[in-house]
């Protein structure tokens, strides 16, 4: 039963971790691919939302993965 608190525990915390980085990097990231496109914001915008996404899938999937590692809770 512990081990179970033990993963929700986990699974709150770097979830909640992964969506405040994406929010902190969209934000920030804006700016810089806004003059990387050369002021095309709508670009910008899209290449930006693309990330985030990605970003989102791409850290989320390692949480399940590691979720699923044989280790034991000690």
């Amino acid at each position: 039963m512990y081990a179970i608190w033990c993963y929700v525990a986990y699974l709150v915390v770097s979830l909640s971790v992964t969506v405040w980085v994406a929010r902190s990097l969209s934000r920030n990231g804006r700016v810089f691919l806004v003059d990387a496109f050369h002021g095309d914001v709508s670009l910008a915008d899209s290449v930006n939302q693309l990330l985030v996404i990605g970003f989102y899938l791409i850290n989320t999937g390692y949480v399940l993965y590691t979720l699923r590692s044989g280790a034991t809770i000690g």
